[in-house]
């Protein structure tokens, strides 16, 4: 008797490109193996979308009332169905292929003997583009849907995921090689063993590391199964572990190479409003002639990442060939990394960690410093702000993390210097793209009006980055280096290459036109600037996804103000934006709140 075939459910967030990689799938592989389900939906056949068979309501009531569904379900004020029939393809052998819900998981796990789902993911900021470039959606409405967290997969099904951030022939390629391998693969996987152990306590090595993610990649294990794995693992991953997890990383991402003898990178845990350093770092080392490839994240839950605040003055979506020909030209890039070293194997474990809030920062750094060490670079510098609106609350905390970051870098061959940073206030004056690089700007112009803190941080970060170099003598003597290059224009000139080299915008974006001040309601002191409700004002602003749009505070802590004294400012590209965002200062009527002022 014929095996039967194996029933793929494609699954996956809006924006994810589900259909687009059906549809290659089905131009690549061989239809006498596989079958793409046509699904039946009530609306009209030749609506915008996918090919389906369109019916009405009362005729899609009576196939089901016959039983010539499969499944169905209802989603955006439609019902969908898949045919019964598709079984009988499977008992012939054939695989069948179909787009479907995740609610239906569970039934059909119970009805079909071979079933797989393959989850269709992309970075959060991927499919914000992709979403609001429908044009049916805008705003919060696209940062709820991106934010919207999928059920958890029912107990013993397999999952494959595809990672979709790239070009659509890439997806496609990875699409294919996951249907080829989920009709083939051993329901048990080899690395099960390491699995076992880690769920018992055990410590793990590199290759026990290794063989659990390939098999996690390739879908072998249950969403239930790497839930229990990670729990255990972040109850018992000591440092030894840290550096095996991290080193096994490296394996599934091709190192770049570099002909230089040193190659310089940045990473900052994150988490303070403003504190956009990355783009004046750059520039000095630049200028002082260390080679520094900078990939960086945009916001997902912040007013702005750094690949967002460069975006406003240069194209920050580069290739491998991009970024080699910037380094080139002008030492240096500050490019998006969603389309450099995206890894597949965050989008599996953060699909886990995210939602059951698990502590995954001895994780990270394994992510984060084997990103680094593919990426080409051989000396690291990585920012660890602590602060109660912080990821670290305490120094002490942070002071740990950093000598675990130190670490792990030795394990991978890297040389990482982690500092603890006071992230208890905002750092600079604006907080949004536009606005940050406002201040940016004024730093590298030595602008009488730039903010001292961000010139301060910037001047210490990038004197530590040329001490890597063994010519300087130490830190101080590299931030006196630093110092000399901003002051005499040169790392304004380096910027000035640097964005030229990516590609300039001609139109630059200007902070909103839109504006709003917030007063002090007595006089007082300031006491404190919630980082928290600052980047939340700015985001109602429209930040990030609006780059103009954001906060311009215009007091700092301790500071004496009188009633009725500008507090910040908030920016905006829309009345609507602004409307919202100024709501949102005066909750149940009170006062601002992001600011609070204290008597004297």
């Amino acid at each position: 008797m014929k095996e039967s075939g194996t029933f793929f459910l494609v699954v996956g967030p809006s924006g994810a490109g589900k259909d687009s990689l059906i549809d290659g799938a089905r131009a690549t592989l061989d239809n006498n193996e596989y079958v793409f389900a046509r699904r039946i939906i009530t609306r009209p056949t030749g609506s915008p979308g996918e090919d389906h068979e369109g019916v009405a309501e009362a005729e899609f009531a009576e196939r089901e009332r016959n039983g010539e569904f499969l499944v169905t379900w209802h989603a955006h004020g439609l019902r969908y169905g898949l045919p019964q029939w598709l079984v009988g393809l499977l008992e012939t052998g054939k695989h069948v292929v179909a787009n479907g819900s995740r609610g239906v998981i569970a039934m059909l796990a119970r009805q079909l003997p071979r079933f797989v789902v393959v989850n269709v993911t992309a970075p959060q900021d991927v499919l914000a583009q992709r979403i609001a470039a429908r044009g049916r959606e805008s705003g919060d409405d696209v940062m709820r849907r991106v934010a919207r967290q999928a059920p958890p997969m029912p107990d013993g099904v397999r999952c494959v995921t595809v990672s979709n951030d790239s070009t659509l022939d890439l997806g496609v390629a990875r699409f294919t090689d996951a249907l080829r391998d989920g009709a083939g693969a051993q329901p048990q996987p080899a690395s099960h063993r390491h699995l076992a152990a880690k769920l018992d306590g055990q410590s793990l090595d590199e290759g026990a590391y290794e063989a659990i993610l390939r098999d996690a990649i390739a879908g072998r294990y249950t969403e239930q199964e790497l839930t229990a794995f990670l729990t255990a693992a972040t109850r018992s991953l000591d440092d030894r572990e840290v550096v095996a997890l991290a080193r096994a990383r490296t394996r599934f991402t091709p190192r770049i190479d570099w002909d230089e003898p040193i190659v310089v990178d940045k990473h900052s845990m994150g988490g303070v409003p403003g504190s956009r350093i990355t783009l004046i770092v750059v520039p000095i080392v630049a200028a002082y002639g260390l080679a520094m490839p900078k990939t960086s994240s945009r916001a997902i839950t912040s007013a702005a990442g750094t690949a967002d605040a460069m975006e406003t003055v240069a194209r920050v979506d580069l290739t491998h060939d991009d970024v080699r020909r910037c380094v080139a030209q002008a030492r240096a890039c500050i490019a998006w990394n969603g389309r450099l070293n995206h890894s597949v194997i965050d989008d599996v474990m953060n699909a886990i960690t995210r939602p059951l809030g698990l502590d995954s920062r001895r994780w990270a750094v394994a992510s984060i410093l084997s990103k680094k060490a593919t990426a080409g670079a051989t000396h690291v510098i990585v920012d660890i702000p602590y602060g109660p609106q912080t990821k670290l609350s305490a120094r002490g905390d942070a002071d740990a993390l950093a000598g675990l970051f130190e670490e792990v870098g030795k394990g991978l061959g890297l040389h990482v210097r982690a500092l603890a940073t006071d992230g208890t206030r905002p750092i600079g004056r604006g907080v949004g793209p536009a606005l940050e690089v406002r201040d940016v700007r004024q730093v590298l112009e030595n602008h009488p009006d730039a903010p001292m803190d961000l010139r301060e941080k910037a001047l210490r970060f990038a004197g530590e980055i040329i001490a890597f170099d063994p010519r300087v003598a130490s830190a101080a003597q590299g931030m006196r280096i630093a110092t000399a290059l901003l002051d005499e224009g040169s790392a304004k000139a380096a910027f000035e290459r640097i964005v030229a080299t990516q590609g300039i915008r001609t139109d630059p974006v200007a902070p909103g036109a839109h504006t709003h001040v917030i007063v002090a309601p007595t006089e007082g002191r300031v006491a404190a600037i919630n980082g928290w409700q600052i980047s939340g004002i700015a985001r109602a602003a429209g930040a990030p996804r609006r780059a103009g749009a954001g906060i311009d505070l215009l007091c700092t802590i301790g500071e004496r103000v009188a009633a009725g004294e500008p507090l910040y400012r908030i920016h905006a590209e829309s009345a609507a934006d602004l409307a919202t965002a100024v709501a949102m200062t005066r909750p149940a009527g009170e006062d601002a709140t992001a600011v609070r002022i204290d008597p004297d």
